[in-house]
């Protein structure tokens, strides 16, 4: 949970925000096993490549762009599109649950430190700002040598359209229903699995959004990686 502490109008807001994202988080339940049937241990299945992670510019805080590939690559990575003001309980908050808890469970395991990296990519230029972005960076820093987790936006929205596009993630936006100024952005969730390599590997949904899954999918390219390691 995020307990800093905010000293600005401005920080307040943002710490508001994500209050109310990790409380949707909280009441949103994970995925229970199929059939109550165990799943299969790492290494005994195979994920193929579905596609590349295209080429796009991102920013993660008031900086100087940076490749989305620089968030891709070099570990295995969990990545979903979210906004900061979705309260979708299928939605962003479940994602958010579920990578707090996929966090939690590297943390624990020793060999999984330092082997994967979570992504939050905001398709929300109008209020996820570099600064908001950063906040919530550095809400994780100090466990960022471990499972690193990154908050990242398009650079324009033309470069946000064309990823989009090829991720297969449709939005598309409507008014508050009470009648507000708020605009709702509808989406379906989708998390990507990528990795090292920067080619999705597996593409989760919010009914197959279960944590112990993710682990499991990731030890699984883990040991991949192992292999062509021991090759080379």
């Amino acid at each position: 949970m995020i307990s800093l502490s905010c000293a600005t109008r401005s920080l307040t807001i943002r710490c508001l925000a994500a209050a109310a994202l990790f409380t949707g988080a909280a009441g949103a339940a994970s995925a229970a096993e199929p059939g109550g049937l165990p799943f299969p241990a790492p290494g005994t299945y195979k994920l193929d490549r579905i596609q590349r992670v295209p080429f796009s510019i991102v920013r993660d805080g008031p900086g100087l762009p940076h490749l989305l590939s620089t968030y891709t690559t070099g570990k295995i990575t969990l990545l979903t599109f979210f906004y900061t003001l979705c309260t979708d309980p299928q939605g962003c908050p479940l994602a958010w649950n579920a990578f707090e808890a996929v966090r939690e469970k590297i943390k624990a395991d020793p060999v999984l430190h330092g082997k994967a990296r979570l992504v939050f990519f905001s398709f929300d230029p109008v209020h996820d700002n570099g600064e908001t972005l950063q906040f919530f960076a550095e809400s994780y820093k100090a466990d960022s040598a471990i499972i690193p987790w990154r908050f990242i936006g398009s650079w324009s929205n033309l470069f946000l359209e064309y990823t989009l596009r090829s991720f297969g993630q449709e939005i598309s936006t409507r008014r508050n229903a009470s009648g507000g100024k708020r605009v709702v952005i509808e989406h379906l969730l989708k998390v990507f699995l990528i990795d090292p390599e920067g080619w999705v590997r597996e593409i989760y949904t919010s009914a197959f959004l279960d944590p112990d899954v993710l682990i499991n999918d990731i030890k699984t390219l883990q040991l991949d990686e192992n292999k062509i390691n021991l090759s080379n």
